[in-house]
């Protein structure tokens, strides 16, 4: 019977989710990383061993998980570039997470139903939506299941003292940090956990952790050059001094709690506070007094083990980003609760172990209600790029980044004019806004204002190194037939983000200039990069007409056209029939 009822919670977790998650199973790709790391990632298009290669040897926006990265190939394998298996595949990683997070709160708690009342709060929380209803975020659904079963094997070597349950910790520990390197921090927890069994924590535990601290080192060094490379390392201090960032911390910190329980304006993106004659808002100087009482409370507590060990959990888990390095542009965001909620639950399970199970049940009723509605809700912001970032917009109507998003998914809907309106707002909030200034200055080409259009493009690139913009500034010199200014550009473009489309332009201008070998090369090394961007080989078809090698050139225009480029299939069915 009790085994019949641990299936019936099962079976329930199942059936909420697929009610919550499912209506947003055929939401699309968004341009918010999904793009590079999935759609035009040309390591995901194969499982051969050169693609492998390139996915455990290449950062994606930034980021190194080379786990994640293989779960998305395998999935494109199997059924391509369908956003309805990615979305279903995250929305089974969360239902198992959900599970084990059952299992284990029953193990801290001894208490079915409070367990099962607890992982409903995992699954259904609308701060958890981000991460599921995100592609783009299935790195953390993946790190933290690897996490949460590398927990689990350590709590069963703790039982039963077997060896390969510690082998097996490690190997899912490695798994974990390969999928996000936000498991560094397993050790420390694995730690808490020691003292969670018998309060001292013996030298033995303390060196048996040292090869996992050296594989967290190891990640940490790669995970700090992979942001660095990508630029997503910030420098605050021209806007916060040292003294405000103990503030922006603390705050951080006191976001995903206060969130939790009461989950109001949620966004997609927060955005840094602007100051007031140089101060912080009120509430960012109270976050420091709010910490210190409740670690006075846990220390006079720590008696209360289960206690000690949530509040582990959870400060551990979530210091990673609480931006004492500080990457990104915006302060917090909503998946980063996704681990650290364990620990806010174990705190809840501790908070009401003795209450009655009928209690419970009332207690939990209305709030499981109202959360399953928000989450429903929030998934549909996730449907496309408009929606997402009109809801931001909605929430912070200042955030320049959300205009200059609105302003990209427009022009890719051929909207110059709702484009050019959306980039003008971005501008006007954030006149430092280099991105804006690229992209304004690609809509103002192609409604032939070229000249401001430059300006734009000048105006980005002295904001900082843009590979947009010396890309976009490069077109416009090849038109105006200044070549040399152009390759330039391409360069510079490519030095900062080595894409198909800028070598495969810097061929076409060196066809301009007659340097049928470095076209060739710059061709060869865009088909490297991606086998399937079509007008590489289109070019090389022009190539080979050009200097009369027409089987050569029908070859590649073959290969053009069945990669769907119109020009290919054109210059194939006039020259090689």
């Amino acid at each position: 019977m009790k085994r019949d009822k641990s299936i019936l919670y099962s079976f329930a977790i199942a059936i909420i989710a697929c009610a919550i998650y499912l209506p947003g199973i055929n939401n699309s790709f968004t341009f918010l990383d999904d793009h590079v790391q999935i759609v035009e990632n040309p390591y995901i298009k194969s499982l051969g061993f050169e693609s492998i290669k390139g996915i455990f040897s290449t950062f994606f926006v930034g980021m190194y998980q080379p786990v994640t990265t293989l779960f998305y190939a395998v999935t494109h394998s199997l059924f391509g570039l369908n956003p309805t298996a990615f979305h279903l595949l995250s929305l089974l990683i969360h239902v198992v997470n959900s599970l084990i997070v059952f299992k284990l709160l029953q193990h801290f708690t001894n208490a079915k139903k409070l367990s099962f009342l607890l992982s409903l709060l995992f699954l259904v929380h609308p701060m958890q939506v981000e991460s599921v209803a995100w592609v783009s975020a299935f790195s953390n659904l993946l790190f933290s299941f690897f996490f949460l079963t590398a927990f689990w094997s350590y709590m069963n070597y703790q039982a039963t003292r077997k060896i390969n349950y510690l082998v097996l910790c490690f190997i899912l520990f490695i798994l974990s940090c390969a999928s996000k390197s936000a498991a560094v921090v397993l050790p420390i927890i694995l730690l808490f956990y020691d003292y969670y069994l018998s309060k001292n924590v013996k030298i033995k535990l303390l060196l048996q952790k040292i090869p996992f601290l050296a594989i967290s080192i190891l990640f940490g060094i790669v995970t700090i050059l992979g942001r660095e490379t990508a630029g997503h390392l910030s420098d605050l201090t021209a806007t916060f001094s040292a003294f405000d960032r103990v503030f922006l911390v603390s705050h951080s910190f006191l976001f995903y709690p206060s969130k939790f329980l009461f989950p109001y304006q949620l966004s997609a993106f927060y955005p840094y506070p602007v100051l007031n004659n140089g101060a912080l808002p009120v509430l960012y100087y109270l976050s420091p007094i709010i910490i210190i009482i409740s670690l006075v409370t846990i220390i006079l507590l720590r008696q209360k083990r289960l206690l000690v060990l949530g509040a582990g959990w959870f400060t551990i888990t979530i210091a990673l980003v609480l931006q004492f390095v500080p990457f990104g542009n915006q302060i917090t965001t909503d998946r980063y609760i996704y681990l650290p909620l364990f620990g806010l639950l174990l705190i809840l399970g501790f908070l009401l172990q003795k209450v009655k199970a009928s209690t419970l049940i009332l207690l939990f009723s209305i709030p499981l209600v109202l959360l399953s509605f928000m989450s429903f809700q929030r998934v549909q912001i996730w449907e496309n790029d408009k929606a997402l970032w009109t809801s931001v917009i909605e929430t912070h109507p200042t955030v320049s980044q959300a205009y200059n998003n609105l302003g990209s998914f427009a022009l890719k809907g051929n909207k110059t004019q709702e484009a050019l309106a959306y980039f003008n707002q971005a501008i006007a909030i954030q006149s430092n806004y280099a991105d804006a200034y690229s992209n304004r200055g690609n809509v103002l080409t192609q409604i032939g204002q070229n000249e401001a259009a430059m300006k734009d493009f000048n105006k980005a690139i002295q904001l900082k190194p843009h590979a947009d913009a010396y890309f976009n500034r490069a077109n416009e010199y090849s038109k105006l037939n200044k070549l040399s200014n152009a390759v330039s550009d391409y360069t510079k473009s490519i030095e900062l983000e080595p894409r198909p489309d800028s070598y495969t332009n810097r061929a076409f201008t060196y066809l301009k200039m007659k340097n049928v070998k470095l076209a060739r090369q710059d061709l060869k090394t865009a088909q490297d990069i991606d086998p399937r961007y079509g007008r590489a080989y289109f070019l090389e078809g022009l190539v080979e007409q050009n200097l009369g090698n027409k089987a050569a050139a029908c070859v590649a225009f073959l290969q053009a056209a069945n990669l769907d480029d119109k020009n290919a299939k054109q210059a194939y069915s006039q020259n090689c029939r």
